[in-house]
């Protein structure tokens, strides 16, 4: 099925008052960009076709973000919201700088060693006051976080769908 590819920018965490309101968690900075007027996209959680929703305010709470949509005027219509994700068609993201990458570009990457021993895929991204941190899948079950520093990550080849990495020693000490 060809079509737009949506890329999740943040997830729907609770009500905020009782106007209908949610509290949406941003993945990366892409929601910080979107204005009063912009659309975003709710995937439902079965999948399907996303259903667009207009912003009709939006304001910072911490590191997250308040925001009311066109349509949803009370408690019981925001709630029946949380949990989903919310997102953006691929091709309205913002171009990025040489070696920055959206997440969902990082998500399913092989991740090697310099060596070329595989350790298993990136399965998410988290991001802390210091740098992001990968968490990977490893073969053998287990998970581990790498700190997204140049130290540790070495090269990453969307188009090969590949991260090379030097861990820091002792990380794979029990895989």
């Amino acid at each position: 099925m060809d079509g737009p590819r949506w890329v999740p920018v943040g997830k729907i965490l609770k009500t905020h008052g009782i106007h209908g309101a949610v509290v949406v968690a941003p993945y990366g900075d892409t929601l910080a960009r979107r204005r009063p007027g912009d659309r975003l996209f709710l995937q439902a959680p079965r999948g399907g076709v996303p259903r667009g929703l207009r912003i009709a305010e939006k304001r910072p709470l911490g590191a997250a973000w308040v925001i009311g949509f066109e349509g949803v005027e009370d408690l019981s219509a925001a709630r029946r919201l949380v949990g989903l994700d919310v997102g953006v068609p691929e091709e309205d993201l913002d171009p990025l700088e040489d070696g920055e990458y959206y997440h969902h570009q990082l998500v399913g990457l092989a991740v090697v060693t310099e060596a070329g021993v595989p350790l298993g895929r990136v399965v998410g991204v988290m991001e802390t006051k210091a740098h992001d941190l990968y968490a990977v899948a490893t073969d053998s079950g287990r998970e581990i976080l790498l700190p997204a520093v140049e130290e540790i990550i070495k090269q990453i080849d969307v188009a090969r769908g590949v991260m090379v990495v030097d861990p820091p020693e002792g990380l794979l000490d029990d895989l």
